[in-house]
């Protein structure tokens, strides 16, 4: 798909192995897009110029997920924006909705932002609109559930910020 089939916009492209659920809506800007394998199940996928979801990455939980421009989401990411507490008596999803406490929210990525190989994005019930500032790099493996500062790198399950990171020249 070359256009964005829901809106009917010129826009990014998303390739054909890719699997977006029809109650998904998708905002693909200029040269933005989705690779292969990449499964999408979420209220709302906007993705800004030049941004890019990697192969094999699951964008799920029913909620919002907003990126900026020339962010980079990395192989096989977990973006989670919906997700069960553990206050609630079940967490599985054939289980009737009184008795989950399901958590959703929308998790806004910054432009500029890098996220590694195989990190897990998720909301929480400390951080249910979990914010990754401008600029940020998020390293491979990390597990993040709070926001994280523009200009920041860190790394690490829980992610922790290591040092800050410097404008190109």
């Amino acid at each position: 798909m070359t256009t964005n089939e829901r809106s009917g916009r010129k826009a990014g492209s998303v390739y054909k192995t890719a699997k977006i659920t029809a109650d998904t809506e998708l905002e693909l800007a200029k040269d933005a897009w989705v690779g292969d394998f990449v499964f999408v199940h979420l209220e709302r996928l906007a993705l800004g110029k030049g941004s890019q979801v990697g192969a094999f990455a699951s964008l799920t939980g029913g909620g919002r997920v907003e990126v900026g421009e020339y962010t980079t989401i990395g192989y096989g990411v977990r973006v989670i924006a919906g997700t069960d507490s553990t206050e609630g008596r079940y967490m599985a999803d054939k289980a009737a909705a009184e008795n989950r406490n399901v958590i959703r929210g929308t998790i806004k990525i910054g432009s500029g932002c890098f996220i590694g190989a195989n990190s897990v994005i998720c909301v929480s019930k400390r951080c249910p609109n979990l914010h990754i500032g401008d600029n940020a790099v998020v390293g491979a493996l990390s597990y993040v559930d709070e926001n994280v500062p523009a200009n920041s790198i860190g790394w690490g399950a829980p992610f922790k910020v290591v040092k800050e990171r410097r404008a190109a020249r």
